[in-house]
C-alpha cells in the first residue's frame, strides 16, 4: 500500500522586487542598525571587525557592491586618505540618496553608482584593489554569478570581504515568533512558506565552499555577539519595524488579517516581558563571519 505525502509548501520568494521595496526605505535598515550597536555585547563593533579585515593602507581603490544607507562604508571612507578612492554601488536608489547623505566625510573621490552585483561589467577586470560585500547573499539567488564578478574585479594581489550571517542567527525570536503565530492562529500553509532563519542560498555554512570555487583563499573571521534587552520595547521595534514580524507582514495578504498581526505582537511581547521579569534581559544570540577572499 502506498502512503501518499503531503509535499512542504513553497517557500516565499524574496526576490528583486522585495529588496527594491524593503529598502526603498531607511526603516527596516537603520532599526536594525542601531539595534546591533546600542544592545550589543561584543566591545568591538562590527564594522571595526570589517575594517580590520580589510588591512587599508587607505590609498587603495575600493568597491562597496551594495553599500545600502551607508552605515559601514561611512567609517571606511573616512579613513581613506590621499591616493584613494571609492565606488558604492547599490541596486536601491533610495539607499543610495540614503548613502550620499550618510557619507558626510571623504578624503578621496567618492562614486555612487546604481547596479546589481550580477553584473559589474561597468568594471576592468582587477579594477579594484579592495572589494566588499556585506550582507548581499541573503537576497541573491545564484551565487556563483556575483562570486564570479566579485573575483573578477578584483587585483591580483587584492582582496574581496563578503559579510554574512548565519541561518541559524537569532534563534530565539525566530522560536518565540512562530510559536506565537501558531497559538494566535495563523494559516499553517502562510506559517510554512515563511523563512526560519536568515534567508539565501549562500549562508555563513556553505561561504567558505561557494568562495573556493572563485578564490585561491579564502580565511573565515568570526564575529560572535549577542543583542541584550532590558525592556521590552527596544525588542519589539527591532522585531516589527527592523525584521517586519520575522518577514510575515510584507508577505500577507488580503487573507490575513491585521487582527491576527495584533495578537502576534501582544503574544510576542508578553513572552519577552516574562523572559526579562525572570532573568533581567532577553538576548538574542547572533553569529556573523568577514571572510577574507584572495
Amino acid at each position: 500500500m502506498t502512503q501518499s505525502m503531503t509535499a512542504p509548501p513553497e517557500q516565499f520568494h524574496f526576490g528583486i522586487d522585495y529588496i527594491r521595496e524593503h529598502f526603498g526605505s531607511n526603516v527596516a535598515l537603520a532599526t536594525q542598525q542601531m539595534a546591533h550597536n546600542r544592545y550589543r555585547s561584543n566591545l568591538q563593533p562590527l564594522v571595526d571587525h570589517i575594517f580590520a579585515s580589510l588591512e587599508l593602507t587607505g590609498r587603495e581603490s575600493l568597491l562597496d557592491v551594495g553599500c545600502g544607507n551607508g552605515f559601514i562604508l561611512r567609517d571606511i571612507v573616512s579613513r581613506m586618505r590621499d591616493g584613494g578612492r571609492v565606488v558604492a554601488l547599490d541596486i536601491s536608489p533610495a539607499m543610495l540618496e540614503l548613502a550620499k547623505r550618510n557619507v558626510t566625510v571623504a578624503w578621496v573621490p567618492l562614486e555612487f553608482t546604481e547596479g546589481n552585483a550580477n553584473d559589474l561589467s561597468r568594471y576592468a577586470d582587477g579594477a579594484f584593489d579592495r572589494v566588499m560585500a556585506n550582507y548581499i547573499f541573503h537576497y541573491i539567488d545564484e551565487p556563483d554569478t556575483v562570486l564570479s564578478e566579485l573575483r573578477r574585479v578584483t587585483a591580483a594581489d587584492g582582496r574581496a570581504l563578503v559579510t554574512i550571517e548565519a541561518r541559524h542567527s537569532m534563534p530565539e525570536m525566530y522560536a518565540m515568533h512562530f510559536e506565537a503565530m501558531e497559538r494566535v492562529g495563523f494559516p499553517a500553509d502562510f506559517i510554512g512558506r515563511l523563512p526560519r532563519g536568515r534567508r539565501g542560498v549562500m549562508t555563513l555554512d556553505n561561504t567558505a565552499e561557494y568562495a573556493a570555487k572563485h578564490f585561491s583563499s579564502v580565511e573565515e573571521r568570526p564575529y560572535a555577539d549577542a543583542l541584550r534587552f532590558a525592556t521590552p520595547e527596544p525588542f519589539m521595534n527591532f522585531y516589527v519595524a527592523g525584521h517586519r514580524y520575522c518577514g510575515a507582514l510584507p508577505k500577507a495578504d488580503d487573507t490575513i488579517p491585521r487582527e491576527l498581526f495584533d495578537a502576534l505582537h501582544a503574544d510576542v511581547e508578553r513572552q519577552v516581558s516574562a523572559r526579562i521579569a525572570e532573568r533581567g534581559y532577553f538576548e538574542l544570540t547572533k553569529h556573523n563571519s568577514v571572510f577574507v577572499c584572495s
